[in-house]
């Protein structure tokens, strides 16, 4: 990321200023006048010697749009032309992930495309390079026009927080804060501070199959509290006093967040604090990009930047909080409350593999799911988990089937087979469809998740075989058949893991059959979690290996929690996972 300020080559501006002294040419021009002053167009602008007229579109971050604007009615107010073209600045505010998808040429809303961009971050430059669409005409170093470290923020006495120079970011970690406490971060796809989050979590927990485990521990904490936009520290506190609320959150912001609160707040609502993080953190560095080719608007872009340059919109950036662009604080910003001055520790490592990295894993984890649990019944589950005359097997996968419901969001498809002979010739009872958990049937008022839990709650033993592999074959071919591309595809075998002849299917012609049917491109992968000490270990793990699935084999019921959050977390590694 640009740490420092650069200086873009600014051609000379062939500003036009032709005296129209006809009556007529000078209602034009008061017309122009009026027109331009109530809605922000100039209409008139051909009547002031143009050839034609060029609208530079300006797409600016919510934060720094204001000075943007300023900018640009200084620059407009001098009607430059260029090669005979009026230009004419226009800015708006779009959020980045939109400009970036629509630089790559993958949104169909082309008009959206700016011939300025100033996110908050080069991170979304480098990422709409790096995009399927290699977006390679825009600028690779682009000026930075100021920059906000990003911290945590909290009100000053939050219980549980560390001094503001002494926090560390595995604060954002569950377990690390009070646990009714939330954490609430910008979803990683629409703002860098939360790809900066993502970042820090990673290389806090490093990689394997643990890391993996905590890391998606940490996502289904925080995604029900992630933010879809600059966050509004206002809406969180408002001085208003919420009786049962859950404690003040902690938020992931640009410290120049918490600089513009505490100095609008409403005198009810509690002061912040930023907290800055001990091992560095990621400055965003609003960089002024120009993605045009055109010369005339090329020109007009060097110039705006050179009149957001000047003096008085430096000092308004200054005053809306932001520090200089590398990272000192002035005057002014040194003042405020609830920041420290001095330059926090800051790295650029958030560029290439590591921001694809942070954003993947972000999207893996917290993508909806599709699946389809397959409960055994057969006689097998009647016997003890351990041996040792505790709960029985069934009673686990109960158990299991209750704390795995409680851990997918409402927006998880999900269906439920139980398999035993006993059901017939099919060897199965197809207890509940595919639906999604927070939606109710219709003409019923419990949703899919309240019914999947009354039902597991009476699931029990039916006896007979398992028809294992006759069923999995099955209930695979069932998610396969209506794979959704928006959500994570899945089997979930909840399993004494015994078959015994059972099934039609040899365990041979089952692992030959479903390494035919997957399909890297449209991956279902089966999940299998298998109670006590008798399941045929190598014969469920070659099934399945051969959807990039996991096998996981118990006898403590304690870790049943664990093995779904390591099941989860194999969303990480899919298609290529190591079983």
């Amino acid at each position: 990321m640009s740490s420092g300020r650069h200086r873009l080559p600014s051609p000379t501006a062939a500003t036009t200023r032709r005296l129209v002294l006809s009556p007529l040419g000078i209602s034009a021009v008061v017309v122009a006048l009026v027109v331009a002053a109530a809605i922000a167009v100039p209409l008139g602008i051909g009547a002031l010697g143009c050839g034609d007229t060029r609208y530079l579109r300006v797409s600016a971050t919510q934060s720094v749009a204001p000075v943007l604007r300023e900018a640009a009615t200084e620059f407009n107010a001098e009607r430059p032309s260029y090669g005979g073209d009026c230009v004419y600045a226009q800015v708006d505010e779009i959020a980045p992930h939109r400009i970036m998808t629509a630089l790559a040429g993958d949104d169909t809303d082309s008009g959206i495309a700016p011939h300025v961009w100033v996110p908050e971050s080069s991170a979304w430059v480098e990422l709409a390079r790096m995009s399927a669409g290699g977006t390679r005409g825009i600028e690779t170093d682009p000026p930075s026009l100021a920059s906000s470290p990003v911290v945590m923020a909290a009100p000053e006495g939050t219980e549980g927080m560390p001094d503001p120079d002494a926090t560390d970011w595995t604060l954002v970690l569950p377990g690390e804060r009070d646990p009714e406490r939330p954490l609430v971060m910008v979803d990683p796809n629409r703002g860098a501070d939360g790809m900066a989050v993502m970042h820090a979590v990673r290389r806090h927990l490093g990689g394997g199959d643990a890391a993996d485990t905590a890391m998606t521990d940490f996502v289904r904490d925080v995604q029900t509290d992630s933010a879809f936009g600059e966050i509004d520290l206002s809406a969180f506190f408002t001085g208003a006093h919420r009786d049962g609320a859950r404690p003040a959150p902690v938020i992931v912001v640009p410290e120049q967040s918490v600089v513009s609160y505490n100095a609008n707040r409403p005198g009810a609502a509690p002061p912040l604090l930023a907290h800055y993080p001990r091992e560095g953190t990621v400055s965003l560095d609003y960089p002024y990009v120009t993605t045009t080719d055109t010369p005339s608007l090329r020109s007009a872009a060097a110039d705006l930047y050179e009149v957001l340059r000047a003096g008085p919109h430096r000092d308004r950036l200054r005053e809306l909080g932001f520090r200089d662009p590398g990272g000192e604080a002035s005057a002014a910003l040194a003042d405020r409350p609830g920041i420290i001055a001095e330059p926090p520790p800051v790295h650029g490592d958030l560029t290439g593999d590591a921001l694809l990295a942070s954003v993947t894993d972000w999207n893996r984890l917290s993508m909806p799911s599709r699946t389809l649990v397959l409960a055994d019944v057969s006689a097998n589950m009647a016997e003890d988990l351990n041996g040792g005359g505790g709960e029985s097997r069934m009673e686990a996968a109960r158990q299991a089937a209750l704390l795995g419901l409680g851990l997918f969001p409402d927006a998880t498809d999900m269906g439920l087979w139980l398999m035993s002979e006993e059901y017939g010739e099919a060897g199965r009872e197809e207890a509940a469809g595919m639906h999604r958990l927070g939606d109710a049937e219709e003409g019923r008022e419990a949703t899919r998740r309240q019914e999947l839990v009354e039902t597991a709650e009476t699931i029990d033993v039916q006896g007979g075989g398992s028809r294992l592999y006759d069923n999995i074959l099955n209930a695979y071919d069932e998610v396969q058949s209506a794979y959704d591309e928006e959500k994570i595809n899945s089997v979930i075998l909840l399993t004494a893991g015994q078959d015994e002849g059972s099934s039609d299917l040899s365990h041979a012609e089952l692992v030959a059959a479903l390494e035919d049917r997957f399909d890297p491109r449209r991956p279902v992968s089966l999940f299998i979690i298998a109670f006590g000490g008798q399941a045929d270990r190598e014969e469920l793990r070659g099934v399945a290996a051969a959807t990039s699935g996991s096998l996981f084999v118990t006898d403590d019921p304690d870790e049943i929690g664990d093995i779904f959050l390591s099941s989860i977390s194999r969303r990480l590694c899919v298609p290529d996972c190591d079983n």
